[in-house]
């Protein structure tokens, strides 16, 4: 049993509240949330980057959605714990009034969750009688105490982006942020603009970390931003290089400590129109605001950051050959050399094989990976988001699948790729080829689409999923999700899937946005299949039907022919495999040994 489950009921009790609601987040609700703040990792052992979870007096609940319901049934052993999965069938919010009953005290931290989570919270509660309580010191001092010797954060430096690798400068972007607001309220006067989403912060200021923490995999900073056309104020936690900091100052920012951000939002004058995003901004904020002329919009430029430039996608088309070389040579070398001679003969072992290659292979242009690399054997490719550890790692060997996901952040980009390849030496089972195809036909039927512009990520999902239905079979996930640019590797607002933002405006897929395109296959304690590429959407014809879109696959990397069965291929997906073989041998066979050339040509030729 979690004695940190004991303390937090204990203390839960003492303080007359009926429940305690926190989830995987930090400050700036970033996706990643590092060790050092991610307090439901500690009360559950559940390591997945999302998910919640509700302590009440006697038990407590861990809400995951289907990626990670697998993992958290192998990683939490305390009895107390409930693992509850969010589905189309079971709601968060109706799951925990059920479990708090009405009239019950609930408290959230106010700095880990949205602004519009409280509100929708608020309002959802208070119709049963349920009093949602904010409190941001609620154990606390337990976490501190834990927390302190857990590792020595350090600050690292920040660098400004060469302009060789990025289509506007910092006082360009600003301005555009400031004019969108300013046009879509009618406001000609000055305003500010307040965000703590990484991402954004990162596309406004154009920095990013020269060395990622290790248990980050990021090249985004801690920060908050105030945006304003006389004075911005960034507010880090790291330094500036020198470049970065004439940079900085000549766009009209200031720089500040991080821990002064709240403070000075209290110090707003009641005159100053105060903007923020309420999906991407914690509560507190909003709170040091309210009594402000505060205003909750969408965000002004995440449409913008979706949409790369010429630059960008020079730069895209650039490191997806560095990132197919990379991974190529991996893939060349799991199936052809002698695992145990290479030292290959678990999980997390050729994690850290897969992670030097990028090393090795992007040298100077490569920052860190995009996120922690997965690499799942067997039974573990079934768990969606299933990560090996050192100490933690099942052994590899001649008789299974192997799924690798991952990605690099480079100085020319974000990637992200997944490959599931056969280390069978023996006969590979014909379900397992079926399965691995009827994948690999949604991933090319999505890959093929021509659609008019208009359409949202919910309603081309079907494409990758068609297939698949036809032999009654799902994927439990979305089927893709924007990327950014040397940014996070997960990045709005478009996405693919049956459930996807519910403001269609803001999900209609776009000429020169990047989404991945993943559909997959899972069968618990057997195997799992996923294959993912990136797409760029591009457009195609214009005429009076209106303007029609395709995608450009940027993914550069083989698919494993050994896994292939032509019969469950359409003619067009034949055609279009034929031709991305041809492509990838052209851009890679270059940066090869001969072996891993001749290999590649082999793996490459017409199905």
């Amino acid at each position: 049993m979690n004695n940190l489950i004991t303390l937090a009921i204990k203390e839960l009790k003492k303080r007359k509240y009926d429940a305690y609601f926190i989830s995987i987040a930090n400050e700036n609700l970033y996706e990643f949330t590092r060790p050092i703040d991610n307090f439901v990792m500690d009360l559950t052992g559940f390591t997945g980057d999302t998910g919640s979870l509700l302590i009440t007096k006697n038990k407590c609940y861990l809400y995951v959605d289907g990626r990670f319901t697998i993992q958290a049934k192998k990683e939490v052993n305390d009895s107390r714990i409930k693992i509850v999965e969010i589905s189309r069938r079971i709601d968060r919010v109706n799951d925990i009034i059920d479990r708090v009953g009405k009239n019950a005290k609930l408290v959230f931290n106010p700095k880990k969750e949205s602004i519009d989570s409280i509100f929708y919270y608020r309002n959802s509660f208070e119709k049963q009688g349920i009093k949602l309580l904010l409190d941001s010191e609620f154990l606390s001092k337990m976490f501190v105490e834990i927390k302190k010797n857990y590792f020595n954060l350090t600050s690292a430096p920040l660098f400004v982006l060469d302009k060789k690798y990025t289509s506007k400068n910092s006082k360009t972007k600003i301005k555009e942020c400031l004019d969108i607001l300013k046009e879509e309220n009618g406001l000609p006067n000055d305003i500010y603009y307040v965000t703590s989403s990484l991402e954004e912060i990162a596309y406004l200021t154009n920095l990013r970390y020269r060395f990622s923490d290790i248990d980050n995999h990021s090249v985004l900073f801690d920060a908050f931003f105030i945006a304003n056309s006389k004075k911005s104020t960034l507010y880090i936690k790291d330094y500036l290089e020198d470049d970065a900091s004439r940079y900085i100052e000549k766009s009209g920012i200031d720089v500040k400590e991080y821990s002064m951000f709240y403070s000075d939002l209290k110090k707003l004058k009641s005159k100053n129109k105060c903007y923020l995003d309420k999906t991407i901004n914690n509560y507190y904020i909003y709170k040091c605001l309210q009594m402000k002329n505060t205003n909750i919009v969408d965000s002004p430029i995440e449409m913008s950051m979706s949409l790369k430039g010429d630059i960008e996608i020079k730069n895209l088309r650039s490191c997806n050959i560095l990132d197919g070389v990379a991974m190529t040579k991996a893939i060349y070398k799991l199936k052809n050399a002698n695992l145990k001679e290479n030292n290959l003969t678990d999980e997390y072992k050729i994690k850290k094989f897969i992670d030097k290659l990028r090393v090795d292979v992007g040298k100077s242009k490569y920052l860190c990976p995009s996120f922690e690399t997965i690499v799942a054997y067997k039974s573990n490719s079934a768990i969606c988001h299933y990560t090996p550890t050192e100490k933690k790692s099942k052994k590899v060997a001649n008789d299974g699948l192997l799924l690798i996901d991952s990605g690099g952040n480079y100085l020319s980009g974000t990637t992200d790729i997944t490959r599931t390849i056969s280390l069978y030496r023996k006969k590979i089972p014909e379900i397992v080829k079926k399965h691995y195809t009827l994948v690999l036909e949604g991933l090319i039927s999505l890959a093929m689409l021509k659609f008019p512009h208009g359409l949202t990520g919910f309603e081309v999902d079907i494409i990758a999923r068609k297939n698949l239905y036809d032999e009654y079979l799902d994927f439990n996930h979305g089927t893709g999700h924007g990327i950014g640019y040397i940014s996070n590797v997960h990045e709005g607002p478009n996405r693919i899937g049956p459930i996807v933002n519910s403001n269609f405006e803001k999900n209609v897929l776009s000429p020169y946005q990047l989404t991945s395109d993943e559909p997959g296959l899972y069968f618990e304690n057997k195997y799992g299949i996923r294959i993912e590429n990136d797409l760029l959407t591009i457009p195609l014809k214009s005429n009076e039907y209106g303007d029609f879109l395709g995608f450009e696959t940027l993914t550069l990397c083989p698919y494993d022919r050994d896994l292939i069965d032509k019969k469950y291929l359409s003619a067009n997906s034949v055609l279009f495999l034929n031709k991305y073989n041809k492509l990838v041998y052209n851009k890679l066979s270059r940066f090869l040994t001969n072996e891993e050339k001749n290999w590649l040509k082999r793996e490459t030729r017409e199905v």
